[in-house]
């Protein structure tokens, strides 16, 4: 399936899309062989995330290929208005909310009942105004396989002081922690300045 086809299911329907793209907005640090959409929130397809702001993604090259190691591989960072520290249980609530929206308005087989995602997730470590969990999603693959299949998932929530809201960074992959899309997943980066609160038509 074509990326480009792929990355349209994502942004179509939502007004504001293209004057987002338009922006430029980047939280994230990575080179040019990523993928980029940037998402409006809230979601058109996951409403129930009751957040403002907007989601920056990253897409491996190969992300649609079942016989890539980039399959399935990518990073997305929300910036929204959020002044509680998240936990385990946020990040596994609103992962479902979302995989579940996203998968039922990708779904072409109107008789499928899609299996609803599970989400497991434990706090890792602090480390000063970051705090790391790691976690696995088993969620149904709407796009491409059409079947369940568990994403390892690692994120770093960073607490901004200047607006006092986290930023959260999330990494996707079907491989386990010891594959090596896993190097090619932690060069992509929270800008430097992330917590400066000036996010647009900086590269």
């Amino acid at each position: 399936m074509n990326k480009k086809f792929i990355i349209s299911i994502l942004i179509c329907c939502s007004v504001n899309s293209f004057a987002q793209q338009k922006e430029d907005i980047n939280l994230l640090q990575a080179d040019s062989t990523w993928g980029k959409e940037i998402i409006q929130i809230p979601f058109w397809f996951a409403s129930e995330i009751n957040y403002s702001g907007h989601e920056d993604i990253r897409f491996a090259k190969g992300w649609a290929d079942i016989h890539s190691a980039g399959f399935w591989t990518y990073v997305f960072a929300w910036d929204i208005n959020l002044k509680t520290k998240p936990t385990p249980k946020f990040f596994e609530d609103n992962l479902k909310l979302y995989f579940d929206g996203l998968m039922k308005v990708v779904n072409e087989d109107t008789l499928l009942t899609i299996p609803k995602t599970k989400a497991s997730f434990i706090e890792k470590e602090q480390k000063k105004e970051m705090t790391t969990f790691t976690g696995t999603l088993e969620i149904y693959d709407a796009f491409t396989t059409k079947k369940m299949i568990t994403l390892h998932v690692t994120i770093e929530s960073v607490y901004c002081k200047k607006t006092n809201t986290f930023i959260p960074l999330l990494r996707f992959s079907p491989k386990d922690f010891k594959h090596k899309a896993w190097e090619m997943l932690n060069q992509v980066t929270l800008r430097d300045n992330i917590c400066n609160n000036n996010l647009k038509d900086i590269k």
